[in-house]
């Protein structure tokens, strides 16, 4: 049985995550009544870093929330691209782009998620832990009903808008039968926090070789590490235990081996099977949806947290819109698919084309990948592309410089 209590709020927010928790400060700030619906019943450390990029920094910087978040993270400006036994291949270095925000920032997401929900508070919004989202239907005087499973009780809420923040395997976009495609990549990827490391404060550093890539970026306080290889490989890779998998990160770079006593067994080790998702649209009448939602993909841009930051301004600016007017259609709400669609759809099919010449086994893709990164490095031009573009800056890259990377 239903409660007969409903909880009324102008807005819910399926999902809990940074995407979902930045959205709602948005909404909070504006005097908009919302509540963020979140599976998890807690907060747990992360096992891995974020890097916060132009956009995403651009993005937090307009809901005011970035001077709260940079002091929980490590700035730098260069990432040296390195092939594993031969050298330093280039130097990419973000202060080169004409932005206000022209870094990266690797924080912890945990931390950064606590500064949200502790913001959301402070502006008046309300959070629910342990609360699954189930079903939403729409009611004759125009509301939004949205129940919802809270430590195993079903709750009711009455909102105007409903926001699907749930992820890649979203319930919100189940339930609303948005048409979606689900693409699964061939990649593994093993994320972990290991201790600082002197060498590694300034300047991150990316190594890869035919089928294997890994990256050391700072953390405040430690070192984020990024793992590729084949998903057909992850179960060799596990056997072979993790005292192994250590001492193979020390051969790749000899500085992190005494940084690396924190990994004790796999449990200190997150890994995913990245999915692309793409779907037929974001908004009905009454509910959007965002982040990875509707534009999984790839991690080798590190842009998903990114553009879901991104989202979050723009949709928040919509619902506003959608408030002043109180028109709350699917025509209302489009705005926001159709200033966001374009770039998410970009950095999607961007990110695949470079996890395939970093992430290869193919001879020829590797030997692409080699030349794109030198060409990329040695030129101040391109690298000013390339970087605005996987920075989220740019929807689109001439094809007059896409050969220009080649040559």
């Amino acid at each position: 049985m239903l409660q007969e209590d409903v909880e009324d709020y102008d807005v819910v927010v399926a999902g809990g995550g940074i995407g979902g928790l930045t959205l709602a400060c948005g909404l909070a700030a504006n005097g908009r009544t919302t509540c963020v619906l979140e599976s998890r019943p807690s907060l747990l450390r992360s096992k891995r870093g974020l890097a916060l990029q132009p956009n995403g920094l651009a993005a937090l910087d307009n809901l005011g929330l970035l001077a709260q978040v940079l002091g929980t993270g490590k700035r730098i400006n260069r990432v040296a691209w390195w092939e594993i036994g031969h050298g330093r291949l280039a130097t990419f270095d973000y202060s080169i782009l004409d932005h206000p925000h022209n870094f990266l920032l690797t924080i912890i997401p945990s931390e950064l998620e606590t500064i949200l929900r502790e913001e959301l508070s402070r502006r008046g919004g309300v959070l629910h832990e342990s609360t699954s989202f189930l079903g939403v239907k729409h009611e004759p005087n125009g509301q939004l009903r949205v129940t919802a499973l809270r430590s195993g009780e079903a709750i009711e809420y009455s909102a105007r808008i409903l926001v699907g923040a749930d992820g890649e395997n979203s319930n919100c976009r189940k339930a609303l039968g948005v048409r979606t495609r689900v693409k699964e990549s061939v990649n593994q990827y093993l994320f972990m926090l290991i201790g600082p490391v002197d060498a590694i404060r300034q300047e991150a550093r990316q190594y890869f070789t035919r089928g294997k890539m890994v990256g050391f970026y700072p953390t405040l306080a430690s070192t984020y590490v990024f793992y590729y290889l084949p998903k057909r490989k992850f179960n060799d890779l596990r056997s072979a235990g993790i005292e192994s998998f250590k001492k193979e990160l020390g051969e790749i770079e000899p500085e992190v081996s005494d940084s690396l006593d924190n990994l004790h067994s796999w449990e200190d080790v997150s890994h995913a099977a990245p999915k692309r998702v793409d779907v037929e649209n974001w908004v009905v009448d009454g509910t959007a949806l965002m982040g990875d939602a509707v534009h999984a993909l790839d991690p080798a841009w590190a842009q998903g947290a990114n553009l879901s930051l991104q989202d979050a301004v723009a949709l928040a600016d919509t619902v506003e819109r959608c408030f002043e007017s109180s028109d709350f259609s699917a025509n209302a709400l489009r705005s926001y698919e159709l200033r966001r669609r374009k770039q998410a759809k970009f950095v999607q099919d961007q990110s695949e084309r470079t996890a395939r010449v970093t992430t290869t086994e193919n001879r020829f893709y590797y030997w692409l990948g080699k030349r794109l990164i030198r060409n990329t490095g040695a030129d101040p031009r391109l690298m000013r592309i390339a970087l605005s573009a996987s920075s989220g800056l740019t929807n689109h890259i001439s094809m007059r410089d896409r050969i220009r990377f080649l040559i």
